[in-house]
């Protein structure tokens, strides 16, 4: 716990380095984008990592807030002798506050609710020795964000993004902890909607 209030302070820290008297002249009111990214999750109560190929859309309804949503495509479980996870997508849905800064680096935070659509297998020695797969199940889920988008171009920028969901897989089978802490990054692309900055 220690730990994640100290990552978390420095990240502020070096939010507030960044920030500046001048307004960033591409981030702003208006400000349309969207970013394909990688994503690696750790499931600490599972002990298994897990790989998604990710997306998000953002729309900057002020220069300090957004709406965004974003989508998680399950790709598989890394180094996992024991399969848990056959099924893992997600998709999260909420609001951003972005701390103003003089230059194209946009330091940000959200909550997202959201749902996964997950299938488990799991152990029944009266069905067979073998893992067998749960049925799929919709799974609500809530997660909070810190990262940042870099812009270095008019129309394009990077970014990366540390995700912590909380989640339970609840089925008649089996009830499993699927809170994750996940960390994306990737390339995006950029369209101020309005025509000109507000």
């Amino acid at each position: 716990m220690g730990k994640k209030v100290s990552i978390s302070f420095m990240f502020f820290m070096l939010c507030g380095y960044f920030a500046g008297a001048q307004d960033s002249t591409i981030v702003h009111k208006g400000l349309l984008r969207t970013a394909g990214t990688f994503a690696f999750g750790t499931m600490p109560e599972n002990n298994i990592t897990n790989a998604y190929l990710t997306g998000n859309i953002e729309y900057y309804a002020e220069k300090k807030i957004s709406v965004r949503g974003d989508v998680y495509y399950f790709l598989n479980s890394l180094k996992q002798n024991n399969p848990l996870l056959n099924k893992n997508d997600a998709l999260y849905f909420g609001a951003f506050y972005h701390i103003p800064t003089h230059s194209g680096f946009d330091p940000l935070i959200g909550l997202q609710p959201g749902i996964s659509y997950t299938q488990m297998f799991y152990n029944s020695i009266e069905v067979s020795p073998n893992p067998v797969l749960d049925v799929a199940t919709i799974c609500p889920l809530f997660s909070t964000v810190v990262g940042f988008n870099f812009f270095g171009e008019k129309w394009f920028h990077i970014q990366i993004n540390v995700r912590y969901t909380v989640g339970e897989h609840l089925t008649a089978a089996d009830e499993t902890n699927i809170s994750e802490l996940s960390f994306n990054f990737g390339l995006g692309f950029n369209l101020n909607v309005l025509g000109k900055k507000k």
